[in-house]
């Protein structure tokens, strides 16, 4: 929750020189400790927030009837015309996001006319000296005097407190419940869920007061949250299929750059949204022949300790008592086929389907027979293994020039404790990489 809130009220690290600064506490100190309370809550401390008042340039705004603005009119004048600055006023940027992007959504009532009430609302919501790490402030001689009206609902003049009512206003209205909570069932349920889904959670929400949790409890305990058609009806998104490949290799991290780099590689660099929309949670964004190379790419180079500082041993737990037995009868050779069946229990939750299985065994093949077992560096074309529908086939003479393992560093083995040892380990690797690379595995 605390990755769908903070994509939500997305901030990009980009913005300007303080944002890197304020970004960590963002997302610690505002985000995760209301990630599961109240949406109001939760809306209140991010309007509060350096991070977003410098994103979305409320920081600047000032009145264009307030003291601040009167003064600098006046000193302005004072200047030789040549010499006169273009006066600083209104700054509409965050207002129309409060609104659009949110709580109530692009088809949630209101005009541009609400949107500059909005901004005249939240001047003089600002920071203490923001090259120096200062918090929020509320600097009364750049607030809008005089009555407001968004909406239809009339605010009076009452300084910080307008703002805090407008939030409460926005965050109880029927279209923010619409708003929020279809994109929660999209983030969890399918690309397109079911409207009566939304209805009911919606319905959660305003009944409970803004109360997160309730309307969790809602989507879990709902009839579509189980249907047999959610089952994988989502693809993954980059961070949550490198998060995933990682967890499920059991995969040591002594070196995270090669994650951030692969992240970069697929189109989700961590904290790297520029639009306030942040990213998108629906397939159209992450699925196409270039992503799922990247997909495949990264995932033979995690199975084969390819990732700097990053190591994983696919060799099972065995008696080598066992191993070094003159008694036939004890020993067990590996083959690809018991393999496979070892690996994929432990990779890909529910499985693979018979196709991805001896797609997967058939590439392993067509590998081995080219370069040896294990051998595989890159990944071009498609073919039937791999990604979301068709995927890309491996091509071990194709090495990629500007690929994950080369943009993290020197060459992986060197940096890893655990290389391959032996034929039976880079039979592993492929297997592994392989079905890291399945429809299956690319859907949650």
């Amino acid at each position: 929750m605390t990755d769908f809130w903070f994509n939500h009220f997305n901030v990009f690290v980009g913005k300007d020189e303080p944002e890197p600064y304020y970004l960590v506490s963002y997302e610690r100190d505002v985000i995760r400790p209301r990630a599961l309370g109240k949406f109001e809550d939760l809306l209140e401390a991010v309007a509060h927030s350096p991070a977003m008042l410098l994103y979305l340039d409320n920081a600047q705004s000032i009145g264009p009837d307030s003291f601040a603005a009167l003064r600098a009119r006046e000193n302005d004048y004072r200047r030789p015309k040549d010499k006169r600055q273009a006066p600083q006023g209104l700054n509409e940027n965050y207002a129309r996001e409060l609104m659009e992007l949110h709580t109530l959504g692009v088809n949630g009532g209101y005009t541009q006319a609400d949107v500059t009430q909005v901004a005249r609302i939240l001047t003089g919501w600002t920071i203490d000296r923001p090259q120096q790490g200062g918090g929020f402030l509320f600097a009364p001689m750049r607030h809008e005097p005089g009555k407001k009206v968004v909406m239809g609902q009339k605010f009076k003049e009452n300084g910080e407190m307008e703002g805090r009512e407008l939030l409460h206003f926005l965050a109880t209205r029927p279209a923010t419940a619409q708003f929020l909570f279809r994109k929660l069932a999209i983030r969890f349920v399918s690309d397109d869920p079911p409207q009566s889904l939304v209805d009911r959670m919606a319905k959660s929400y305003l009944a409970s007061g803004g109360d997160i949790p309730t309307v969790l409890s809602t989507l879990f305990h709902s009839p579509e949250f189980w249907a047999a058609g959610g089952f994988r009806a989502k693809v993954k998104t980059p961070l949550e299929y490198v998060v995933s490949a990682v967890r499920a290799s059991g995969a040591t991290v002594d070196n995270m750059q090669p994650l951030v780099a692969a992240l970069r590689q697929m189109g989700m660099p961590l904290y790297g949204a520029a639009p306030p929309t942040g990213y998108k949670w629906d397939a159209s964004d992450w699925v196409s022949t270039g992503a799922l190379v990247d997909r495949m790419n990264f995932a033979l180079a995690l199975a084969a300790n390819k990732l700097p500082g990053v190591t994983v041993e696919w060799a099972p737990d065995v008696d080598i008592n066992t191993l070094m037995s003159d008694d036939s009868a004890k020993q067990v050779v590996p083959t690809p086929d018991s393999e496979e069946s070892r690996l994929e229990p432990l990779l890909v939750a529910g499985g693979v389907s018979d196709t991805t299985r001896a797609a997967a065994l058939q590439e392993f093949a067509a590998q081995s027979a080219v370069s040896g077992v294990g051998g595989a560096s890159a990944v071009s074309g498609s073919s039937a293994v791999g990604g979301v529908g068709a995927a890309p086939s491996i091509n071990a003479n194709n090495a990629p020039k500007t690929g994950i393992a080369a943009e993290a560093g020197a060459p992986a083995r060197r940096n890893n404790r655990a290389p391959a040892a032996d034929a039976y380990e880079r039979e592993d690797q492929l297997l592994a990489g392989l079905l890291m690379g399945s429809p299956e595995f690319q859907r949650r």
